[in-house]
């Protein structure tokens, strides 16, 4: 004969459901971490190459930057895969959002030339507070939310001012708060929150 669950061994079990949801996604903070200080470092070398060097080759940094970082985020990935027993549903409507996100970067990235890079990384700025703005929805995550309602609205004051924007450097000034406050700040928060959710 079946054996029924009892009221508090279902509450019990969709307690731990959570608690490991939970405890996934304070892991995949690694990667907010990774590329938030990938991308900062890169555009802070950026504006130094540009403001004190007056370096032509200053977008050298990007390249170099985000190719080192692909791969340390491809081997920490296999890593968190590895450990990764179980697949939610959670899991999974983030690998789509930022599996979109990363087509769409390249799109706006091949734009560039075309449309400027001013806009374009104003563009970006908008791009990663999108991903982080629906990322903190799906995980209920009101850090997440407000870093890229926040990078939303430094896209916004940036394409809708730019007569403001006397220069190029203005720019990556935007991307850099960008990054800090949604990827950085909620990626050492999900982090922090890592032990709790294992407990």
């Amino acid at each position: 004969m079946e054996k029924r669950l009892t009221e508090k061994e279902s509450i019990e079990i969709i307690g731990s459901m959570i608690n490991k949801a939970k405890h996934n996604l304070s892991n995949g903070s690694i990667f907010y971490l990774i590329w938030g200080w990938a991308v900062l470092l890169a555009s802070v070398l950026q504006f130094v190459a540009i403001k004190i060097y007056d370096w032509d080759l200053h977008w050298i940094f990007w390249p170099i930057t985000m190719a080192i970082t692909a791969v340390i985020a491809v081997l920490v990935g296999r890593r968190e895969y590895k450990n990764h027993r179980h697949t939610t549903f959670v899991d999974n409507s983030m690998k789509y959002l930022w599996g979109g996100f990363v087509i769409f970067l390249f799109l706006v990235l091949n734009m560039g030339p075309v449309i400027g890079w001013k806009l374009t990384y104003l563009l970006l700025i908008g791009l990663y507070g999108m991903g982080t703005f629906i990322s903190g929805g799906i995980l209920k995550f009101r850090p997440l939310i407000i870093g890229g309602l926040l990078s939303l609205l430094l896209s916004a004051i940036g394409i809708f001012g730019r007569e403001m924007i006397n220069d190029f450097t203005d720019v990556l000034i935007l991307l850099d708060i960008s990054i800090i406050v949604s990827y950085l700040v909620p990626g050492y928060m999900l982090r922090a929150k890592k032990n709790e959710y294992a407990a």
